[in-house]
């Protein structure tokens, strides 16, 4: 399995684990940090990631990708969130893949229609 494809299946089970509300499926490395707008501090540590990615999937009615683009080890995924309220917001998601496994997340978007409650 070439690298590219590596990166390619271990963000389709996080991105699926995350539509699902199953994120035992996520390959995690031990010591890996997720970061994002609505966490004050990055997490590390695949308990901790995993127990965070496991509170926040049931708020999360769907995450559709629009883009992918893959680099060395690194993907960078354009996404479309949407949130139970029926709030849409548009955002990108980075993630380096390390032996198969989610080493490092990071995502970003404008948080204002999660605060406000409008698209």
């Amino acid at each position: 399995m070439s690298e590219r494809s590596t990166i390619e299946q271990a963000v389709d089970k996080y991105l699926h684990a995350t539509n699902t509300d199953d994120v035992s499926e996520i390959p995690l490395t031990e010591d890996v940090v997720i970061d994002g707008p609505m966490i004050p501090e990055p997490i590390s540590g695949e308990t901790a990631v995993r127990k965070y990615l496991g509170d926040v999937a049931p708020f999360v009615a769907g995450i559709k990708r629009k883009m992918t683009v893959i680099e060395g080890d690194t993907a960078a995924i354009v996404l479309q969130f949407e949130g139970l309220n029926g709030v849409v917001i548009e955002g990108a998601e980075f993630f380096r893949v390390r032996d198969g496994r989610i080493c490092w997340a990071q995502t970003f978007f404008d948080t204002r229609p999660l605060i406000s409650g409008a698209n």
